[in-house]
């Protein structure tokens, strides 16, 4: 494997942290080439086609319907009702 130089510029805290974790004998070049391979992973598989349903249901777990919501009057799976649903509200006027 070919290796290349980047430098990174830190401010004073980061520059503390780092020199705190090289005398405990993290290698930082490590410490980097981790930390890029793990957010590649997350941006690069969230636009995967497959981890789409998986998202959906990460929002639907943090965001939930409220107890008190009255049920909806047609079938959310039905492209068409949902759309004439949405028709219907756009169509009304504001009072």
């Amino acid at each position: 494997m070919k290796s290349r130089l980047i430098n990174v510029r830190l401010d004073g805290e980061h520059l503390r942290k780092a020199r705190a974790l090289r005398e405990r004998g993290i290698v930082l070049s490590d410490l980097m080439r981790d930390a890029i391979d793990s957010t590649f992973e997350v941006v690069m598989g969230a636009e995967q086609p497959g981890n789409v349903q998986r998202m959906i249901t990460e929002i639907f777990e943090r965001y939930p319907d409220p107890e008190d919501l009255p049920p909806r009057d047609y079938d959310v799976h039905d492209r068409e009702a949902a759309r004439e649903a949405i028709r219907r509200k756009m169509s009304r006027r504001p009072q």
